[in-house]
């Protein structure tokens, strides 16, 4: 086309150029803002999955990350994941990535999150925990500093799939393992264990929490309707915690009357034995045990298999009917029939000789 042409050019063509160029480019800046095109396959330094976070964090949006990678100091390592839009009515949601060092019952502790009660666990090559907000998986032994190494997840939106949520942290846990040489980890977690149910539900008298044999009669108040929560027993990692069906407030109602721990997992055993340790001492039901930490809980040889870790805690309702009922028993007096009872649902005959 000559010079003299070009120039008579109807203007609309012209504009019509440009308009296809306009559209093209909102339509690259679109698809750049509000989903994944030109996202790197990992992020933060290459510890987590793109594909396994987009999944995980709902609605639509680009994956931004912050973080370099591990740390000198592994439990100084930090990543956070945002998946944001620009689309109407879209908003934000959150992955925050730590490692850190524990006391080997930290991730059993009811103080703690995921809520045990209310999480599912995953046992075997990985062990771990998740709820809708909230994962953890614990490093391999070789991982570890001067105590127990945990990966922590944490989701601002709650995870629509547990599933996707515990591989997300299987796989971000793998590479970590991976990329300092101190252990294997598979792509996937095992099979979760969920709860029974997702509300509490009445107690079976002689098989509280499923567990053979224990009994509430003469352990709570007269009259009093008990509640229980918790995994299906027996479980390499359960809890189980109990309820007073009566008026005390919200927060003291919260906390419960007794909650219950088990696990027979290797690797939770030898965290509990790192940090802060055991000495030898007698479980509540006299046999000989390992003491955690003065007390927090005890660890029980067993003819067959792994050692048993068991522990009991009583609750702010506890507390207050103790007040009002003074022939309550002692809370020290619960322990031994929850041993007897968790000893022979979990397997763990006291070893002869």
């Amino acid at each position: 086309m000559s010079t003299a042409e070009a120039r008579t050019r109807p203007a609309w063509k012209v504009w019509a150029v440009v308009a296809v160029l306009v559209v093209v480019v909102a339509g690259l800046l679109h698809a750049w803002r509000n989903t994944n095109v030109l996202t790197a396959d990992r992020l933060c330094g290459g510890l987590v999955s793109a594909e396994k976070v987009d999944a995980v964090l709902p609605g639509s949006g680009r994956l931004d990350a912050e973080g370099d990678g591990l740390d000198d100091d592994l439990t100084d390592t930090r990543c956070r994941v945002e998946k944001s839009s620009v689309a109407l009515g879209s908003g934000e949601s959150q992955l925050t990535v730590r490692l850190w060092g524990v006391r080997g019952y930290d991730p059993l502790a009811f103080e703690s999150e995921p809520y045990p009660p209310g999480a599912s666990y995953f046992t075997g090559e990985a062990t771990g925990g998740v709820d809708a907000h909230k994962a953890w998986v614990m490093l391999p032994k070789k991982c570890w500093t001067d105590r127990p190494v945990v990966a922590e997840f944490n989701i601002t939106e709650p995870a629509a799939d547990r599933t996707a949520f515990a591989a997300l942290a299987t796989d971000t846990a793998r590479t970590i393992a991976a990329r300092t040489k101190c252990g294997d980890l598979p792509e996937k977690p095992g099979t979760l264990i969920s709860p029974r149910s997702d509300a509490a539900r009445p107690v079976s008298e002689g098989r509280v929490c499923g567990l053979d044999g224990l009994t509430v009669a003469g352990q709570v108040p007269a009259g009093t309707k008990v509640l229980e929560e918790g995994q299906q027993a027996p479980a390499d990692l359960w809890f189980c915690k109990l309820t007073l069906d009566d008026e005390t407030t919200d927060f003291v109602r919260g906390d419960g009357f007794m909650k219950y721990t088990a696990t027979r997992d290797p690797l939770l055993i030898d965290a509990l034995r790192k940090f802060p340790g055991t000495e030898k001492g007698r479980a509540p039901d006299g046999r000989e045990a390992e003491i955690v930490d003065k007390g927090v809980g005890f660890i029980l040889p067993c003819a067959d298999g792994g050692p048993l870790y068991l522990a009991v805690e009583s609750g702010q309702q506890y507390l207050e009917a103790s007040k009002r009922h003074p022939d309550l028993p002692k809370r020290n007096a619960y322990g031994a029939p929850f041993t007897k009872a968790a000893a022979k649902t979990f397997g763990c005959a006291a070893p002869t000789g």
